[in-house]
């Protein structure tokens, strides 16, 4: 082999060498990205009014309600369906803003893998990483219809029958 060969594999392996750096660079920063965002979002609820104002959701970053407030006004002027609808939506309405605090607050890691190879561009077969985490944030339910407020005729009807304390009986 002659010495301008091993000059030119030398160069190669540099130019390798400086790639694994970077790669293995860019990977650290991510790591440390990731570990601040997964700490952030575990400190971190979302707090959801219903359009009536009956129901507050707070829930974690997954989506999970972790408490429900009913106002005292809740149980007098709403129905049990109508306090239903006003919880469901406030819990949907909550999960949809955690996905998006949750979104946000990955994204920036999500820009940070696109400067590095995927699996399948390393080893041929191999599942798409890229593709997964497009997949975490799926969208939450649909939004529920909100609550219609109680008309007075109603309203006198159902406190008149005091239905709500007897189940509806």
């Amino acid at each position: 082999m002659s010495e301008y060969d091993r000059a030119a594999i030398r160069a190669d392996a540099g130019v390798l060498r400086e790639s694994v750096d970077q790669l293995l660079g860019t990977f650290e920063r991510q790591r440390q990205a990731m570990s601040e965002v997964r700490q952030r979002l575990a400190e971190t609820t979302v707090s959801v009014w219903s359009a009536d104002n009956l129901v507050r959701v707070d829930a974690n970053t997954a989506g999970v309600p972790v408490q429900v407030h009913l106002t005292p006004e809740a149980f007098k002027r709403s129905t049990p369906e109508k306090l239903g609808r006003s919880i469901l939506e406030a819990v949907q309405q909550a999960a949809r803003r955690a996905t998006d605090l949750s979104r946000d607050a990955w994204a920036p890691i999500q820009d940070m893998a696109g400067e590095v190879p995927d699996l399948p561009d390393l080893a041929p077969g191999m599942p798409s990483i890229k593709a997964v985490i497009g997949t975490l944030f799926a969208d939450p339910a649909t939004e529920a219809e909100p609550a219609a407020p109680m008309g007075r005729e109603d309203e006198d009807e159902f406190f008149r029958n005091r239905s709500y304390l007897d189940g509806g009986k």
